[in-house]
């Protein structure tokens, strides 16, 4: 039975998850450099997480294998991370929004074809669905239809392709023994430092084109945020198991929908159509077989 505490840490999983694409979009807008914000959010979510550790007495230094885990989610986190932040300046947020939210299906196409998950009636359904609402998707956009390729919008599927690389390499190469919150400690830490070299190259602070420090504050606080979201993610994974904690991607697709119209507008009837093929895909792949605790 689910509690009311579960349901409130759910709920905040949903809602953070459903506002990333419009955060993309205002950084976007506002011009901060991509590298600037997987340095800071990186930085900033694994000092908060380590404060936490510390105050719990949680082991969150580890040893080499965590930091090798942590070097090795950083590195495949990092590359999809950017890519989100760059497409979310030429894809509009509501479409980035429902592209992100295919990965669940990609994530069981890649353990079908690693043979680790069987092949299941509804799941495959779900497949189809899934790219039956990305085919709507990508045919309905403004110019698809005279023969105008976005190939922005298309380059925008990779990026669930390489988070399913990523969840694959999280999968397997857990650290025994590790804390959840060690080692989001490791991966966030990884994260940041593997941005500086691109930041000092592409975009140093001394930088004229570098925005003004106003720009940087919803850096800031979507470091807070994050670190909310980690906690909440962990806390579910914890305790009531990967098969409930997935499910927040039922609130978070049609909230990142939502409030990127609402900040963004680019509401289209077509819109909605990609958007509840994509939520009953979604259900009959969460729902075809029971998932393993470590492929969240």
């Amino acid at each position: 039975m689910t509690s009311p505490r579960h349901l409130s840490l759910f709920v905040t999983l949903g809602l953070f998850w459903g506002i990333s694409p419009s955060l993309y979009r205002h950084w976007g807008m506002l011009g901060v450099p991509v590298s600037h914000i997987i340095f800071l959010t990186g930085i900033g979510v694994a000092a908060a997480l380590a404060a936490i550790c510390q105050i719990r007495g949680i082991d969150w230094i580890g040893g080499k294998r965590l930091h090798f885990f942590g070097f090795g989610c950083a590195m495949l986190m990092n590359v999809p991370f950017a890519l989100g932040l760059f497409f979310a300046r030429h894809v509009p947020p509501t479409e980035l929004a429902l592209i992100i939210s295919t990965a669940p299906i990609v994530n069981y196409l890649v353990a079908l074809a690693t043979g680790r998950e069987n092949a299941a009636p509804r799941r495959l359904l779900a497949i189809l669905l899934g790219f039956l609402s990305t085919a709507i998707l990508v045919i309905t956009r403004e110019g698809m239809l005279s023969g105008e390729v976005s190939w922005w919008l298309i380059a925008a599927f990779s990026m669930p392709v390489l988070y399913s690389a990523y969840n694959f390499f999280a999968a397997s190469w857990w650290p025994h023994g590790a804390h959840p919150m060690a080692a989001g400690v490791a991966e966030s830490t990884w994260s940041g430092l593997l941005a500086v070299p691109f930041l000092l190259l592409f975009a140093p602070p001394w930088s004229p084109e570098i925005p003004a420090a106003s720009a940087y504050l919803t850096v800031l606080l979507a470091c807070g945020m994050w670190t909310l979201e980690r906690i909440a993610f962990f806390t579910l994974i914890q305790e009531k198991g990967a098969v409930f904690t997935v499910q927040a991607v039922y609130l978070s697709t049609p909230a990142a929908v939502v409030i990127a119209l609402a900040f963004y507008g680019g509401a289209d009837i077509w819109l909605f159509v990609s958007l509840a093929v994509l939520m009953g895909a979604l259900y009959l792949n969460n729902t075809g077989s029971a998932a393993r605790r470590t492929s969240a």
